[in-house]
């Protein structure tokens, strides 16, 4: 019987860090807990391979001019640096990204694009975009489909429990 080059590892996590794996996962597009780990790991693995060369992990506004030391995290974290037209707008529970100027998520972008059939410039010119603003939304859309798709569901649950609501009313 062939051995595997892999190790097993089966840790018990506390509340803060189970909600801290799940979020990551999310925010990376993993499959669950072990590829978000796995993911983990290689950026732990980046910032030790850039020590041993020398380097030292400073942490700087986004706004500073020097080198990401760790990209992969940054990315994972804060997505709306990797895209210049879609941003981050504060809102209770909403986490998606919207776009610069527009009270206009990703998800109703997108949402409006398949149900209309737009091609991704039709859209664009429907909501007076930038045609690079519908593929990063694309982008963005790919990356973050689970995110989407939990917020379309809440929305979907807010707006039944409103009309449930006047009816009873």
């Amino acid at each position: 019987m062939a051995r595997s080059s892999r190790n097993r590892l089966q840790i018990e996590l506390a509340p803060q860090h189970q909600r801290l794996l799940h979020t990551l996962g999310e925010r990376m597009g993993s499959g669950g807990d072990a590829e978000t780990t796995r993911r983990v790991f290689d950026v732990v693995e980046n910032i030790a391979d850039r020590i041993r060369h020398g380097y030292k992990l400073a942490v700087v506004p986004a706004e500073d001019e020097h080198p990401d030391a760790v990209p992969e995290l940054t990315r994972a974290l804060r997505p709306e640096l990797n895209y210049t037209y879609l941003v981050l707008r504060p809102h209770p529970w909403r986490r998606q990204l919207s776009f610069k100027g527009h009270r206009l998520t990703v998800g109703q972008f997108l949402g409006r694009m398949r149900t209309e059939t737009w091609t991704p410039e039709e859209a664009a010119a429907q909501f007076e975009l930038p045609a690079e603003a519908a593929y990063e939304a694309l982008d963005y859309g790919e990356r973050y489909a689970s995110l989407i798709a939990a917020e379309d569901a809440e929305d979907a649950r807010a707006a039944k429990s409103l009309m449930h609501a006047a009816a009873a009313g």
